[in-house]
């Protein structure tokens, strides 16, 4: 048998050649050779080829053939050049099983002796933690706890690794076993990652907990991480995390404000943190099954309820808000501590004006409350209020009706480092991001000179006919930067306008010769022979709607051609011209449909299997022109009647 092994390995030619014979003794694993009696020697670059194929297909029984085989140590065989060991092969091939029997083989010296490898990057418990496999990270911390302090090659400890990727129940074990002072070593930078992961992935309960065992990772006073600053600044990058940041819907304001929300504490009144047990089956009774069994199936049924009617995701998220506001008021505690010139130098300045810009009112609020309005300013000297203008938060500029009058008329009166006021700054044109949000340039206009006219009602007498270091006043200001998009607005209503006329004039010819050639004709006497019938005057009431509002529409169409387009018309003028021209074009489509169905029913009325599929067929142009046109007409009332741009001129003081 040896001697037939080593013929084989000789170079051979033709079909089935060396290269042929050495793939066919790779892929034989080793139970087969030995159950076949065969014996011969394999290079080691074969043993690690079907080690890693052995892997890969899950058969374990190959798996611990090789070990029993090769009698290294597991923590010895590297499979690949980025260092990957059989248990880190196991774990990114996603056989779970042959990882956990590999961990079982490995003692807390090979665990511990498998991260000097660094496999790729990785270590043992780092690898585990990114699956989410908790009960196999178990395994491995009852083997070697000291795996939970050591990092992987980004600097991450296994807790952060799990937070990192958003592996929640991962995280809140390994939470639960990695000591506090581990966290909170190396200078705050492992607290620091923790926090910053878990801010990421809305892990807000492990924030919480470690900036109140360490308020000092709120900032980062000394240049202490690498990442930039400290805790303040990620939690301004989150609006969502705030009510303020939320966009929820009428009904969903109704349901979060209904909705009772506590943290969740110990009985000493210290905050919980959810701890996973993924202990084996428990043994219990067949009545105590029996009890759980029917228990369970009536939460199950109140989840599903929950999940379909939007509670349980707003009850989450009312818990996340509550969250957040407990870290900010733990981070502004110790803010308080902190000199001015450290305000500027840990990032709580760069943290007010990103949560500014986000238009998270919380954190403008709490952060003023402990600190001088004025102390806050970008490198162009603009302030809190001057950024709100600039980036078109109005629940952060309203604020402003809330300071008293010292304060106010001391912000009022500033001006930034090139001479703008805070009317210039309103005439600047808004950032992108804020436009977007509006359907149409016409609507965009609309917006800025609402803002322009708020800051204009605000601001002293001189800010209006000041000029800037360019020699600008608030109102060139406002011109020059709009130029374009009330070239923009002014070609949209154009355009429209233009395409409405066509429509309407059409609509005017058909409902005009309708009403001369009725349905059924006319009698000897001149009247229509349907006269008395419903039907008909369904038919003729309709088709004079449909006509009457059809020709007011195309007046209205001619009325916007005939516009100035100056920019104030964009904030009344124009909208109400688009709404009247809009209702009155969808109101006469509606009537003209209604007009043709009952001029078929007259017509059809002793066939009804005919009329009702054309009757449905007439509703399809109808409900086409509602979808898409009647958006836009709720879209301009409301900017221009209900909600338009909330300013609250009615705020409370808070300052």
């Amino acid at each position: 048998m040896h001697e037939e092994g080593q013929s084989k390995s000789k170079p051979e030619t033709g079909v089935g050649g060396s290269d042929g014979k050495k793939n066919e003794i790779i892929e034989m694993t080793y139970h087969e050779r030995l159950d076949r009696g065969e014996e011969y020697e394999m290079t080691e670059e074969s043993r690690l080829v079907e080690l890693r194929r052995s892997i890969c297909n899950g058969d374990w029984n190959a798996v611990e053939q090789f070990f029993v085989f090769d009698k290294h140590p597991l923590d010895t065989i590297i499979l690949s050049d980025e260092g990957y060991t059989a248990f880190h092969v196991a774990i990114l091939a996603g056989k779970y099983e042959i990882a956990e029997n590999l961990i079982t083989m490995m003692s807390e010296t090979d665990l511990e002796k498998s991260t000097e490898w660094r496999s790729g990057g990785h270590t043992a418990l780092t690898l585990v933690a990114t699956t989410g496999r908790t009960h196999m990270a178990r395994c491995i911390v009852e083997k070697s706890s000291k795996l939970l302090a050591i990092e992987n090659d980004r600097g991450y400890l296994p807790v952060t690794a799990a937070c990192a990727v958003g592996h929640k129940e991962m995280t809140y074990y390994l939470y639960s076993v990695t000591q506090p002072k581990i966290l909170l070593s190396e200078n705050d930078k492992y607290g620091f990652d923790l926090i910053r992961a878990g801010m990421h992935n809305k892990i807000f309960d492990i924030c919480l907990d470690l900036l109140k065992r360490n308020p000092k990772l709120a900032v980062n006073e000394l240049g202490r991480f690498e990442f930039g600053f400290g805790s303040i600044f990620m939690m301004s990058r989150h609006p969502n995390a705030f009510f303020s940041g939320c966009r929820l819907r009428f009904w969903q304001i109704w349901i979060y404000d209904r909705l009772k929300v506590k943290l969740p504490t110990t009985s000493s009144g210290e905050l919980r943190i959810p701890i996973t047990t993924t202990t084996s089956e428990k043994k219990t009774s067949k009545y105590k099954r029996f009890i759980l069994g029917v228990f369970d199936r009536h939460v199950r049924l109140s989840l599903v309820l929950q999940n379909f009617s939007g509670i349980k995701q707003i009850y989450d998220l009312k818990l996340m808000h509550l969250y957040s506001l407990e870290i900010l008021q733990c981070m502004c505690n110790y803010i308080s501590t902190l000199k001015v010139q450290s305000l500027r130098n840990c990032g709580v300045v760069e943290a007010m004006f990103g949560a500014t810009k986000q238009g998270i009112v919380e954190f403008v609020v709490e952060l003023l409350k402990i600190t001088q309005p004025l102390i806050f300013t970008d490198i162009d000297d603009r302030h809190v209020f001057m950024i709100a203008i600039q980036s078109r938060q109005e629940n952060i500029f309203s604020l402003l009706y809330g300071i008293n009058e010292g304060w106010k008329a001391h912000i009022l009166n500033q001006i930034d480092i090139k001479g703008n006021n805070m009317l210039h700054v309103a005439g600047e044109i808004a950032p992108p991001p804020q436009l977007v949000r509006i359907s149409s340039p016409a609507l965009h206009m609309q917006r800025e000179v609402q803002w322009f006219k708020e800051v204009e009602r605000i601001v002293p007498e001189w800010c209006k006919k000041s000029k800037n270091d360019n020699g600008e006043t608030p109102y060139e200001v406002f011109s020059k930067r709009h130029k374009e998009l009330v070239n923009e607005g002014e070609k949209w209503m154009r355009d429209m306008a233009n395409s409405f006329i066509v429509v309407g004039t059409l609509i005017i010819t058909i409902t005009f010769a309708a009403a001369f050639t009725v349905p059924g004709g006319n009698a000897q006497d001149g009247f229509p022979n349907f006269l008395q019938k419903r039907s008909f005057m369904i038919f003729i009431i309709s088709d004079a709607i449909s006509f009457f509002t059809a020709s007011a529409s195309v007046l209205m169409f001619m009325g916007i051609l005939a516009s100035r387009f100056d920019p104030v018309d964009f904030l009344q003028s124009l909208p109400k011209k688009l709404i009247i021209f809009l209702s009155t074009i969808l109101i006469s489509i509606a009537a003209m449909m209604v007009s043709f169905s009952a001029a078929l029913w007259i017509i059809l009325q002793h066939r009804p299997w005919a009329i009702i599929p054309i009757l449905i067929m007439a509703s399809i142009p109808v409900t086409f022109f509602v979808l898409l046109q009647f958006p836009l007409l709720v879209e301009i009332y409301s900017l221009t009647y209900t909600t338009g741009i909330s300013f609250n001129r009615k705020m409370k003081p808070w300052l």
